[in-house]
């Protein structure tokens, strides 16, 4: 190469190192990003509907949705400088895997960064990334997923009329029972009401996610001794609150105490309404207490006893417990 050639070359180069941005570090933690490009080598890419790629800076992890799958990893800054560890992320298959795969390894070979009011820059040994922030229903919409909306997806469609709630006694031989429900973490707690979640972080026991049947999350909840107690929820305001106990039971030296109810629409208002059919029976299986009563469900949301309303009691069968 003559020293003319050498020399242009020495100045395109120089010339492009020039006009790189330097980095400049900037405010990560609790910001919420959606990628706009990326950069690999000299190729540029600008992400195209229908691919989502997100980063969420918290609690010194990024975490977000790669195209495909999630992906989270801790994160560390210095300064303009950027270090993300060992990246973790499910292993989903789809069409925009590939993009997904250039976006994870720059995104871990990530060494600087500039982080500003309307962009973040990525920048990696391999390429970059260039994001823009999140507008405030994005963060909501993710917020709710990761949070409350994460609890609430436990809870599988109730279809069908009348429902029939009841208890169990024996909560170590379920057997058939259809109430047995999906295990809720205590980290989920506190996305119920603070009177219940205080209860069941201070007495213990497990609390089940039984169904969601119209706008009611059914719940199997800790009773006088075991899980035994059907309570429903209702989602008001990002919180689960308590309506009603509905169904429980307990046995005491061969006296048991029993409860069912039934959900449905007792007064054709279109509103879901609660039977409840209680009766004590003593250590010979004989009854010696019954009674039913009717809450109908008012406008609000609330439930009142109706006086004088007495279903037919054949009509609500108790379940042998």
């Amino acid at each position: 190469m003559n020293k003319l050639n050498y020399l242009i070359l020495s100045l395109i180069c120089f010339s492009f190192w020039a006009c790189q941005p330097k980095p400049k570090g900037g405010a990560l933690e609790n910001t919420h990003w959606k990628l706009h490009s990326i950069k690999e080598g000299n190729k540029l890419s600008a992400m195209s509907g229908g691919v989502d790629i997100s980063a969420v800076f918290s609690d010194k992890n990024i975490s977000g949705i790669s195209v495909c799958n999630r992906y989270s990893a801790h994160y560390s800054t210095d300064g303009a400088k950027l270090e993300v560890g060992d990246i973790t992320a499910t292993e989903r298959m789809c069409d925009g895997i590939n993009i997904e795969n250039t976006f994870l390894n720059i995104l871990s070979k990530a060494n600087a960064y500039t982080a500003s009011q309307n962009e973040l820059v990525v920048f990696s040994e391999v390429g970059k990334l260039t994001f823009s922030p999140m507008s405030e229903q994005e963060i909501s919409d993710i917020q709710y997923a990761d949070g409350i909306g994460k609890l609430a997806a436990m809870f599988p469609p109730v279809e069908g009329g009348a429902l029939h709630l009841y208890p169990i006694v024996r909560v170590d031989r379920p057997g058939n029972y259809p109430y047995k429900g999906k295990l809720i973490d205590p980290s989920l707690y506190q996305f119920f009401d603070p009177g219940t979640s205080e209860v069941w972080n201070s007495t213990g026991g497990d609390v089940m996610a039984v169904g969601k049947y119209g706008d009611f999350y059914i719940c199997r909840v800790p009773g006088r001794y075991v899980s035994s107690d059907i309570a429903l929820f209702r989602l008001q305001n990002g919180e689960m609150k308590r309506t009603e106990t509905v169904a429980w039971a307990w046995c005491d030296e061969g006296w048991c105490n029993q409860q069912d109810a039934w959900l449905k629409d007792v007064n054709k208002d279109g509103k879901t309404d609660i039977v409840q059919h209680y009766t004590l029976t003593d250590d010979k299986g004989k009854v010696k207490e019954e009674r039913m009563t009717v809450l109908l469900q008012n406008g609000n949301g609330t439930f009142k006893q109706a006086e004088g309303l007495q279903p037919d009691k054949s009509s609500f069968k108790m379940a042998g417990i």
